[in-house]
């Protein structure tokens, strides 16, 4: 989609070490089967309305996306119908001609007038990077609350499920200068989609104008505008078809004169004084290719709200401004965000005092003016009175996030999740062990021993830590536990940040009392490489609950939030090696969180 065009849219590090002993006799655990008390999924509050609806937004009444390839890589070959169908002014296009072009369609909530919620989707544009990263616009990342993001390949027409493959989002990176200005300009507007499974060979990335290279925007030069975008301006229905065009590249003053909030460095447009092909709604993020290569030269952006009227054109970010930033990004080592809707930002949830369980939906990046919170949602009753509640991913093998809670009598209950901010089995949960009361603390880690799946690791009153590793597919590898530590009672707060270091390797990070972290770093088998720990932090006693739940800022880099016994949140940035950034300072992004449990 297009925004609303021209119109519309820490603690300072000190260094010392703490022992913590390995090995010892495992602990008693046995799994079983059971019924807890099912919450209830209404109520709900600050999801986007009507009025808040994107340009090309349509009510979702589905077929379902399913993760998956369907049938053969590209459908078989049409013949052209000219230009009767448009980007606007274009023509169709094959996708096995545009193997690196995919689409993006977001399933979003949206309040209706009956205190409900109703589906809607919007359909942006992007290019395959690597294997599992698309490049498209900032503002298809970051602008949906309570959203669920698929990248398809191989399609013509996005519903068509005879070809292609679909895939889910695993986490986003935004230009950190990303904003839409006062005049509805979005500028900096440039994004990357990691993906949870790699696309296969056949959906080829496509090459990227080298920074600084300014030979792509020489005036009157012919270049290939691609997308699912509306075939005609304001007709939603006509989007999500694969459509092509050629657009000259107009001079830069033309640009600024008809198109207020063009940015020469950052910017180039493209199309025809007189109207005629251009891009709109839905073709954001897609590619401006260099004349018929496979090379982009821009991402399409914004324009005219009346796509391809005369006197404007379709403005796109330069490729050659952002070149070095994209792939400095793509080459962070990735990681996980807990999002319970699947739309690859992390969100944060909370038990509330009369026992509800709450949903703070993350937008994917900080400076967007709600320090990084997209809207808030009541998910339900009956999550009080529990000893333990806390997130899983991927229990299952099937990258979605699962609710766990320890009831005061131990039972371990597991509440799967669907990836789309839905509950599978009606929400019933399932008993998976029992003796769990035997823990002060319960901590979870993404893949302790190094065969891809999450474990789970419990800490009893004497201080000695229990691993338990999971099978992948909901069940366990070891049910009665592996000791892997002990003299861990001198922590009181432990926290697993997945690979903090972004070696690959998970760690635990303990806080003493005296407000030191220190970190501990598992070798990726099971064992330690640091057994003796390392401080990475002072001062952290100010925190009353400090947690980690992934990219909280959309860098594409871990975050880490402290909240103080008055509710103020702060959130730390790291570089994605370990390091704090801002000298060790925190933001201040919320109030307010006096909650009894916050993960």
């Amino acid at each position: 989609m297009k925004p609303f065009s021209v119109t519309a849219r820490g603690a300072a590090a000190t260094a010392c070490a703490l022992a913590a002993a390995i090995g010892g006799s495992p602990a008693a655990h046995a799994a079983g089967t059971g019924t807890a008390p099912v919450p209830t999924a209404t109520g709900g509050h600050h999801v986007i309305s009507m009025s808040q609806l994107p340009k090309n937004a349509v009510r979702y009444t589905g077929p379902a996306f399913t993760p998956g390839a369907t049938g053969s890589a590209f459908p078989a070959t049409t013949a052209s119908s000219g230009g009767s169908t448009r980007v606007v002014g274009g023509a169709p296009a094959q996708s096995s001609d545009f193997p690196g072009v995919v689409g993006i369609v977001t399933v979003f909530w949206v309040a209706n007038s009956s205190g409900g919620f109703d589906e809607w989707t919007s359909t942006c544009t992007g290019t395959v990077v690597s294997s599992t990263q698309i490049l498209t616009a900032g503002h298809c990342d970051t602008d949906l609350p309570f959203g669920t993001t698929f990248v398809i390949a191989g399609r013509n027409n996005l519903s068509d499920t005879s070809s292609g493959v679909v895939v889910p989002v695993r986490s986003t990176w935004t230009d950190q200068s990303y904003q839409v200005s006062a005049i509805g300009v979005p500028t900096h507007d440039v994004s990357v989609i990691s993906l949870w499974n790699p696309l296969p060979a056949v959906y080829t990335a496509v090459g990227l104008t080298a920074q600084g290279d300014q030979t792509p925007y020489v005036a009157g030069t012919s270049d290939t505008i691609v997308g699912y975008g509306e075939t005609l301006a304001g007709n939603t229905s006509s989007a999500g078809t694969l459509n092509k065009a050629t657009v000259p590249i107009v001079d830069d003053a033309t640009c600024a004169s008809a198109m207020p909030g063009y940015a020469s460095t950052t910017m180039t447009c493209a199309g025809q004084p007189t109207g005629g092909s251009d891009s709109c709604n839905g073709d954001s993020g897609g590619p401006l290719f260099v004349g018929t290569t496979n090379v982009e030269a821009g991402i399409t952006d914004w324009g005219s709200a009346a796509c391809g009227s005369a006197g404007t054109y379709g403005v796109y970010e330069r490729l050659s401004a952002y070149n070095k930033a994209v792939t400095t990004a793509m080459a962070e080592p990735p990681i996980i965000n807990m999002n319970f809707f699947g739309g690859g930002h992390p969100d944060i949830m909370a038990v509330s005092g009369g026992g509800d369980l709450l949903l703070y939906n993350g937008s994917g990046f900080l400076n967007d003016g709600a320090n990084g919170f997209a809207g808030e949602i009541d998910m339900g009753t009956g999550w009080g009175g529990l000893r333990q509640v806390f997130r899983v991913n991927n229990w299952h093998g099937d990258n979605n996030m699962c609710l766990m809670t320890v009831t005061q009598d131990g039972r371990l209950f597991e509440y799967q999740g669907d990836g789309t901010g839905g509950w599978m089995n009606s929400g019933v949960p399932t008993q998976i062990g029992s003796g769990w009361n035997i823990f002060n603390d319960i901590m979870v880690v993404n893949d302790w021993t190094g065969d891809g799946h999450a474990d789970l690791i419990g800490r009893t009153s004497n201080g000695n830590l229990v691993l338990y590793e999971s099978d992948g597919n909901g069940g366990w590898v070891n049910e009665f536990g592996t000791q892997i530590g002990s003299g861990w009672m001198v922590f009181n707060s432990i926290i697993t940040p997945g690979t903090w270091n972004g070696d690959g390797h998970q760690v635990l990070i303990g806080r003493l009392s005296n407000g030191n972290l220190v970190e501990y770093v598992s070798d990726g088998k099971g064992g330690w490489v640091n057994e003796f720990g390392t401080t990475i932090g002072t001062g952290w006693n100010m925190f009353k609950t400090f947690l980690t739940v992934g990219d909280w800022n959309g860098d594409g880099m871990m975050d880490m939030i402290g909240v103080t016994p008055s509710g103020t949140m702060l959130m730390y940035e790291t570089n994605g090696k370990g390091q704090w950034l801002n000298s060790g300072q925190g933001i201040g992004i919320g109030t307010g969180w006096t909650f009894g449990q916050i993960f």
